[in-house]
Protein backbone atom coordinates (compact mmCIF):
# COMPACT_ATOMS: atom_id res chain seq x y z
CA UNK A 1 0.00 0.00 0.00
CA UNK A 2 1.45 3.76 -0.83
CA UNK A 3 1.46 6.08 2.00
CA UNK A 4 -0.25 9.26 1.53
CA UNK A 5 2.12 11.03 3.42
CA UNK A 6 4.76 9.77 1.39
CA UNK A 7 3.27 10.96 -1.66
CA UNK A 8 2.60 14.77 -0.44
CA UNK A 9 5.71 15.03 1.39
CA UNK A 10 8.24 13.64 -1.61
CA UNK A 11 5.82 14.84 -4.21
CA UNK A 12 6.38 18.90 -2.53
CA UNK A 13 10.18 17.61 -2.56
CA UNK A 14 10.14 17.04 -6.15
CA UNK A 15 8.10 19.52 -7.49
CA UNK A 16 10.01 21.99 -5.54
CA UNK A 17 13.11 20.67 -7.05
CA UNK A 18 11.77 20.99 -10.32
CA UNK A 19 10.60 24.74 -9.17
CA UNK A 20 14.60 25.17 -7.99
CA UNK A 21 13.18 25.85 -4.77
CA UNK A 22 15.75 24.11 -2.48
CA UNK A 23 19.39 25.48 -2.64
CA UNK A 24 21.88 23.34 -4.61
CA UNK A 25 19.35 22.28 -6.93
CA UNK A 26 20.36 22.42 -10.27
CA UNK A 27 18.30 21.87 -13.39
CA UNK A 28 20.32 19.64 -16.12
CA UNK A 29 18.52 21.21 -19.18
CA UNK A 30 17.09 24.45 -19.93
CA UNK A 31 13.94 25.99 -18.71
CA UNK A 32 12.62 26.83 -22.35
CA UNK A 33 13.69 25.96 -26.00
CA UNK A 34 12.66 29.60 -26.53
CA UNK A 35 15.71 31.33 -23.96
CA UNK A 36 17.56 33.75 -25.60
CA UNK A 37 20.59 33.63 -23.57
CA UNK A 38 23.86 32.80 -25.66
CA UNK A 39 27.37 31.90 -23.90
CA UNK A 40 29.83 34.96 -24.32
CA UNK A 41 32.51 32.10 -26.55
CA UNK A 42 29.26 32.44 -29.23
CA UNK A 43 28.67 36.19 -29.37
CA UNK A 44 29.92 38.76 -31.66
CA UNK A 45 31.31 35.98 -34.14
CA UNK A 46 31.45 37.90 -37.45
CA UNK A 47 33.18 40.92 -35.41
CA UNK A 48 35.88 38.23 -34.34
CA UNK A 49 36.15 36.03 -37.55
CA UNK A 50 36.59 39.81 -39.32
CA UNK A 51 39.38 40.58 -36.87
CA UNK A 52 41.30 37.24 -37.65
CA UNK A 53 41.25 38.36 -41.34
CA UNK A 54 41.77 42.35 -41.26
CA UNK A 55 45.59 42.69 -41.79
CA UNK A 56 45.18 40.28 -45.36
CA UNK A 57 45.02 43.56 -47.47
CA UNK A 58 47.20 42.45 -50.62
CA UNK A 59 45.73 41.17 -54.04
CA UNK A 60 46.71 37.39 -54.16
CA UNK A 61 44.71 35.18 -55.60
CA UNK A 62 42.95 32.94 -52.72
CA UNK A 63 40.12 30.27 -52.01
CA UNK A 64 37.18 30.19 -49.87
CA UNK A 65 34.97 27.15 -49.44
CA UNK A 66 30.86 27.82 -49.55
CA UNK A 67 28.72 25.88 -47.37
CA UNK A 68 24.56 26.09 -46.24
CA UNK A 69 21.27 24.72 -45.43
CA UNK A 70 22.58 22.94 -42.53
CA UNK A 71 19.53 22.62 -40.94
CA UNK A 72 19.77 19.74 -38.25
CA UNK A 73 21.95 17.52 -40.38
CA UNK A 74 24.74 17.41 -37.86
CA UNK A 75 26.36 14.18 -38.46
CA UNK A 76 27.14 15.79 -42.21
CA UNK A 77 27.88 19.28 -41.09
CA UNK A 78 30.71 17.68 -38.70
CA UNK A 79 31.77 16.08 -41.80
CA UNK A 80 31.90 18.62 -43.62
CA UNK A 81 34.06 20.86 -41.01
CA UNK A 82 36.01 17.61 -40.81
CA UNK A 83 37.05 17.63 -44.78
CA UNK A 84 37.58 21.58 -45.04
CA UNK A 85 40.27 21.18 -42.25
CA UNK A 86 41.95 18.69 -44.01
CA UNK A 87 42.82 21.89 -46.89
CA UNK A 88 45.57 23.82 -46.81
CA UNK A 89 43.89 26.05 -49.22
CA UNK A 90 40.97 27.75 -47.79
CA UNK A 91 41.03 30.99 -46.63
CA UNK A 92 37.76 30.93 -45.38
CA UNK A 93 34.42 29.51 -45.40
CA UNK A 94 31.05 31.30 -45.90
CA UNK A 95 27.55 29.53 -44.96
CA UNK A 96 24.54 30.60 -46.97
CA UNK A 97 21.69 30.25 -44.33
CA UNK A 98 19.65 28.52 -42.34
CA UNK A 99 22.07 27.68 -39.84
CA UNK A 100 19.15 26.28 -38.25
CA UNK A 101 15.57 23.95 -38.78
CA UNK A 102 13.11 26.03 -36.21
CA UNK A 103 16.12 28.44 -34.98
CA UNK A 104 15.89 27.03 -31.78
CA UNK A 105 18.14 28.50 -28.99
CA UNK A 106 19.76 24.73 -28.95
CA UNK A 107 19.93 24.78 -32.30
CA UNK A 108 21.95 27.84 -32.49
CA UNK A 109 23.82 26.26 -29.57
CA UNK A 110 24.85 23.26 -31.75
CA UNK A 111 25.63 25.10 -34.53
CA UNK A 112 27.94 27.01 -32.96
CA UNK A 113 29.61 23.92 -31.52
CA UNK A 114 30.39 22.11 -35.07
CA UNK A 115 31.34 25.73 -36.84
CA UNK A 116 33.92 26.21 -33.83
CA UNK A 117 35.76 23.43 -34.81
CA UNK A 118 36.71 24.85 -38.52
CA UNK A 119 40.31 25.72 -38.38
CA UNK A 120 39.77 29.30 -40.64
CA UNK A 121 37.22 31.70 -39.83
CA UNK A 122 33.56 31.71 -40.79
CA UNK A 123 30.99 34.68 -42.09
CA UNK A 124 27.40 33.97 -42.60
CA UNK A 125 23.95 35.16 -43.68
CA UNK A 126 20.87 34.66 -42.23
CA UNK A 127 18.09 31.89 -43.42
CA UNK A 128 14.48 32.18 -43.71
CA UNK A 129 14.72 28.95 -40.69
CA UNK A 130 16.68 31.22 -38.75
CA UNK A 131 14.22 33.97 -38.35
CA UNK A 132 11.43 31.44 -36.73
CA UNK A 133 10.71 31.71 -33.24
CA UNK A 134 13.08 33.76 -31.21
CA UNK A 135 15.70 33.38 -34.19
CA UNK A 136 16.82 36.46 -35.40
CA UNK A 137 17.47 38.04 -31.95
CA UNK A 138 19.52 34.96 -30.96
CA UNK A 139 21.64 35.07 -34.32
CA UNK A 140 22.04 39.14 -33.79
CA UNK A 141 23.72 38.25 -30.71
CA UNK A 142 25.46 35.52 -32.04
CA UNK A 143 27.00 36.94 -35.04
CA UNK A 144 26.10 41.18 -35.29
CA UNK A 145 24.27 42.72 -38.18
CA UNK A 146 22.46 40.65 -40.67
CA UNK A 147 23.79 43.22 -43.34
CA UNK A 148 27.50 43.88 -43.39
CA UNK A 149 30.63 44.09 -46.08
CA UNK A 150 33.97 42.72 -45.61
CA UNK A 151 36.91 42.77 -48.03
CA UNK A 152 39.86 40.19 -48.59
CA UNK A 153 42.43 40.83 -50.97
CA UNK A 154 40.26 42.97 -53.42
CA UNK A 155 37.17 41.05 -53.71
CA UNK A 156 34.69 43.20 -51.48
CA UNK A 157 31.38 40.70 -50.41
CA UNK A 158 28.66 42.32 -49.30
CA UNK A 159 26.82 39.68 -46.61
CA UNK A 160 22.69 40.21 -46.91
CA UNK A 161 19.45 39.53 -45.52
CA UNK A 162 17.05 38.92 -47.97
CA UNK A 163 14.53 37.07 -46.06
CA UNK A 164 10.65 38.35 -46.89
CA UNK A 165 7.89 36.18 -46.12
CA UNK A 166 9.29 35.15 -42.10
CA UNK A 167 10.23 38.78 -41.35
CA UNK A 168 6.22 39.48 -41.83
CA UNK A 169 6.33 40.39 -45.16
CA UNK A 170 8.23 43.11 -44.93
CA UNK A 171 11.52 43.89 -47.48
CA UNK A 172 14.60 43.50 -46.75
CA UNK A 173 16.73 46.68 -47.03
CA UNK A 174 16.82 47.25 -50.78
CA UNK A 175 18.84 50.33 -50.28
CA UNK A 176 21.84 48.97 -48.61
CA UNK A 177 22.15 46.48 -50.71
CA UNK A 178 21.95 48.59 -53.87
CA UNK A 179 24.58 50.98 -51.95
CA UNK A 180 26.65 48.63 -50.89
CA UNK A 181 26.89 46.83 -54.34
CA UNK A 182 28.54 49.89 -55.66
CA UNK A 183 32.37 49.59 -56.55
CA UNK A 184 34.44 52.54 -55.69
CA UNK A 185 37.02 51.45 -57.97
CA UNK A 186 39.05 49.72 -54.74
CA UNK A 187 37.67 46.36 -55.06
CA UNK A 188 38.46 43.96 -58.35
CA UNK A 189 35.28 42.24 -57.75
CA UNK A 190 32.17 42.34 -55.99
CA UNK A 191 30.27 39.26 -54.53
CA UNK A 192 26.67 39.65 -52.99
CA UNK A 193 25.59 36.70 -50.64
CA UNK A 194 22.17 36.06 -49.60
CA UNK A 195 19.91 33.06 -48.67
CA UNK A 196 17.15 32.96 -51.37
CA UNK A 197 17.79 33.46 -55.10
CA UNK A 198 15.86 35.98 -57.37
CA UNK A 199 14.68 32.73 -59.41
CA UNK A 200 13.34 30.78 -55.75
CA UNK A 201 9.86 31.62 -53.64
CA UNK A 202 9.63 34.94 -52.37
CA UNK A 203 10.81 36.43 -55.80
CA UNK A 204 9.71 37.15 -58.51
CA UNK A 205 12.92 35.73 -61.19
CA UNK A 206 13.92 37.95 -63.76
CA UNK A 207 11.62 41.18 -63.35
CA UNK A 208 12.45 40.95 -59.24
CA UNK A 209 13.77 43.67 -57.45
CA UNK A 210 16.45 41.68 -55.95
CA UNK A 211 17.90 40.27 -59.53
CA UNK A 212 17.21 43.92 -61.02
CA UNK A 213 19.75 45.22 -58.15
CA UNK A 214 22.16 42.53 -59.46
CA UNK A 215 22.12 43.48 -62.94
CA UNK A 216 22.09 47.32 -62.62
CA UNK A 217 25.61 46.77 -60.58
CA UNK A 218 26.63 44.61 -62.75
CA UNK A 219 27.64 41.80 -60.63
CA UNK A 220 29.27 39.21 -62.08
CA UNK A 221 28.59 36.42 -59.46
CA UNK A 222 25.86 36.02 -56.82
CA UNK A 223 25.85 33.26 -53.92
CA UNK A 224 23.14 31.54 -52.33
CA UNK A 225 21.45 28.53 -50.44
CA UNK A 226 17.72 28.02 -50.10
CA UNK A 227 16.30 25.57 -52.68
CA UNK A 228 18.94 22.64 -50.94
CA UNK A 229 19.96 21.34 -54.65
CA UNK A 230 23.64 22.70 -56.42
CA UNK A 231 22.88 25.28 -59.22
CA UNK A 232 26.17 27.56 -61.07
CA UNK A 233 24.93 29.10 -64.45
CA UNK A 234 23.13 31.89 -65.72
CA UNK A 235 19.28 32.47 -65.17
CA UNK A 236 18.54 35.86 -66.65
CA UNK A 237 20.95 38.06 -67.49
CA UNK A 238 24.97 38.90 -67.01
CA UNK A 239 24.88 37.39 -63.29
CA UNK A 240 26.14 33.76 -62.57
CA UNK A 241 24.38 32.65 -59.65
CA UNK A 242 25.89 30.18 -56.96
CA UNK A 243 23.56 28.25 -55.09
CA UNK A 244 24.54 25.50 -53.17
CA UNK A 245 22.84 22.41 -51.91
CA UNK A 246 21.85 21.03 -48.30
CA UNK A 247 24.80 20.32 -46.44
CA UNK A 248 23.23 16.19 -46.37
CA UNK A 249 24.19 16.94 -50.39
CA UNK A 250 27.52 15.82 -48.85
CA UNK A 251 29.01 18.49 -50.95
CA UNK A 252 30.90 21.94 -50.80
CA UNK A 253 31.94 24.26 -53.13
CA UNK A 254 35.51 26.10 -53.66
CA UNK A 255 35.39 29.87 -54.95
CA UNK A 256 39.06 30.51 -56.50
CA UNK A 257 39.55 34.55 -56.55
CA UNK A 258 41.92 35.50 -59.16
CA UNK A 259 42.65 39.06 -60.20
CA UNK A 260 38.56 40.26 -60.68
CA UNK A 261 37.85 36.22 -62.21
CA UNK A 262 36.60 33.40 -60.00
CA UNK A 263 36.35 29.44 -61.12
CA UNK A 264 33.87 27.05 -58.77
CA UNK A 265 34.29 23.56 -57.61
CA UNK A 266 31.56 21.34 -56.37
CA UNK A 267 33.45 18.68 -54.01
CA UNK A 268 32.16 15.66 -52.81
CA UNK A 269 33.25 15.03 -49.03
Amino acid sequence: MIRRDFIKTNGLVCLSAILGVFPGCSLPYEYSPYDNEVKSKFRNLTAKNLDKIKIINNNEAFKFAFITDTHTFYDEFNNAVTALNKRDDIDFVIHGGDLTLSALHKEFTWFNEIIAKLNVPFFTVIGNHDYLSNGERLYHTSFGENNYTFTYKGCKFVMFDNIVWERKNTDPDFDWFNENLKNDGSADLVIPVSHIPPYSDQYDGEDSILNQILENNNIKLSIHGHTHSFYHGKKYGKTDFLVGGDIADNHYQVITIDNGNYSIENIAF
